[in-house]
């Protein structure tokens, strides 16, 4: 049974712009007492987008308490990923690699609408939410 969720860089983009079913989403969460985290390249991304005046919002909701730091064994397990892949024909960009190791490492469900981490399904075992438009 997943821990929690693991917030791709696409679904906290939706946060930070108020996108309502998205907010739902969290919202019902934490009432299910399911808690959210942020892999640290999330953050990354997220601030490399960030206009000087949004930097704050951020900020909140990237506390500690959420996000998760690479390790050298999330490192191990993204570059592992990467190399099978590739060795079946599929690329994977390390940022993604590295986001869904995350998830793998912490037992989370990762919550993302990007189609690259569909990859999960094929064999990783990691459970993958898709929050699109008509999530509720």
């Amino acid at each position: 049974m997943s821990k929690g969720y693991l917030l791709d860089t696409n679904i906290a983009i939706a946060i930070l712009t108020n996108e309502r079913n998205v907010i739902d989403f969290v919202q019902q969460s934490s009432r299910d007492k399911m808690q959210i985290y942020f892999s640290a390249v999330t953050v990354s991304e997220v601030f490399a987008g960030l206009k000087h005046e949004e930097q704050l919002h951020a900020e909140k909701l990237f506390t500690t308490k959420r996000c998760i730091d690479v390790t050298l064994e999330i490192a191990k397990f993204a570059g592992t990923l990467r190399r099978d892949l590739i060795g079946k024909g599929r690329k994977l960009k390390t940022p993604d690699a590295l986001i869904i190791a995350t998830a793998s490492i912490h037992e989370l469900t990762l919550v993302s609408r990007d189609s690259d981490m569909n990859v999960v399904r094929d064999g990783l075992d990691i459970p993958l939410l898709n929050i699109d438009s008509n999530y509720f």
